[in-house]
């Protein structure tokens, strides 16, 4: 799977840019603000329908402009080669187009264009908040499971509509039946999505671990596990959610939200045993962040059959020379990949020379001879 063409219009600091890109390493070079990390933020809107920087649309789109547009060429493998568009509009919201037929749903462009990103804020992964972990379980497997991000959609709802009779119950100081009924659809979307976390950790954590131990040299060992908010037995995991429940229903009503669910979820990365949000070191961290990425690359090949495209911001500041090395050998062959940075000189020779090069200046992208 490649991005063969790239066409921006209006997208950040990029007026108009139309270029084409091989099927191996590029590398992105420029100055700080002219426009690499906006490239690869576009590459992963056409992914995701979304930025992974801002929540916010409006935020994509050029000063005094009122319409974004962002659209791709991906050439693959194992499915037919596909044209993708994503218009952002500051009046009429977003909207996809899949080989030039608009969708009715901007979820429909999510698993068309499969790609990986490796960023410098990825350490919050680790150190950050359970939401952090949890954002990071929802966006890759909806990624490759269409049923994934139908649930999640739904399951929010469902709970937001809990929440709301919870509130009005706590006040009342009493239940109602209609608990019963949203409980049940909370149970519904949302054993599913904790059944499908619990695979996609699993399939992480040996890959996981192998990265971490050839980027520390076999010094430490990664350890990845689900963390969901209830016990998980044996038996159905629909069992498990609805029971847990049950057992915490009287302490909701006091509480007046939800206290259990794929919401309350989290991940717990262990580093030789220890719980690494809270007693690793900033560098052990980064590189967990890293060997869980490598882990997810693995894991997406392994669903969708093909290596997925893979996006590297700048992460190398942060990484001395051996471990910036392993990287690129664990990372690089394979696949296609873009590279930005600031600073080519602190990749290994050998990369450099595999690479197309492309430099960007003020929102002008062009390829170097």
């Amino acid at each position: 799977m490649y991005i063969s063409r790239l066409r921006l219009a209006n997208f950040r600091n990029y007026r108009f840019q139309d270029v084409g890109f091989k099927p191996g390493a590029n590398l992105i070079t420029g100055g700080n603000g002219q426009g690499k990390t906006n490239l690869l933020e576009a590459l992963c809107v056409l992914t995701t329908a979304k930025s992974y920087r801002t929540a916010h649309d409006e935020e994509l789109i050029s000063l005094e402009e009122d319409t974004a547009l962002i659209w791709g060429l991906v050439v693959r493998e194992q499915r037919a080669d596909i044209e993708l568009e994503v218009v952002l509009s500051r009046s009429e919201g977003k909207s996809v187009k899949i080989n030039s037929v608009r969708r009715p749903r901007v979820l429909e462009l999510i698993g068309e264009l499969n790609s990986v990103g490796i960023w410098v804020e990825d350490v919050e992964i680790i150190r950050g908040e359970p939401s952090v972990r949890r954002r990071f379980l929802n966006t890759e497997i909806s990624q490759i499971s269409p049923e994934y991000c139908f649930n999640l959609v739904r399951y929010k709802r469902v709970l937001e509509h809990r929440n709301r009779l919870l509130k009005q119950l706590a006040h009342r100081g009493t239940s109602d039946a209609s608990l019963d009924v949203w409980t049940a659809e909370l149970v519904r979307y949302g054993a599913p999505l904790i059944e499908q976390r619990r695979r996609f950790v699993q399939r992480l954590a040996a890959p996981a671990e192998q990265a971490h131990l050839e980027l520390t040299e076999g010094r430490e060992r990664l350890s990845v596990q689900y963390a969901p908010s209830f016990p998980l037995e044996d038996d159905c995991v629909e069992d498990c959610f609805r029971r847990g429940l049950e057992e915490m229903q009287q302490e909701e009503l006091k509480r007046g939200m939800t206290l259990l669910g794929p919401h309350r979820d989290n991940l717990v990365f262990l580093i030789d045993g220890r719980d690494a949000k809270a007693y690793a070191s900033l560098g052990q961290q980064r590189t967990a962040a890293l060997s869980l990425r490598l882990s997810e690359l693995a894991a997406v090949q392994e669903q969708i059959g093909e290596p997925p495209v893979l996006l590297l911001d700048d992460v190398f500041a942060e990484l001395d020379s051996a471990r910036t090395e392993k990287l690129l050998e664990l990372a690089v062959p394979g696949r296609q990949v873009f590279i930005a940075t600031t600073e080519p000189s602190r990749l290994p020779d050998w990369a450099v020379q595999t690479c197309t090069v492309y430099r960007v200046k003020s929102g002008v992208l062009e390829e170097l001879e």
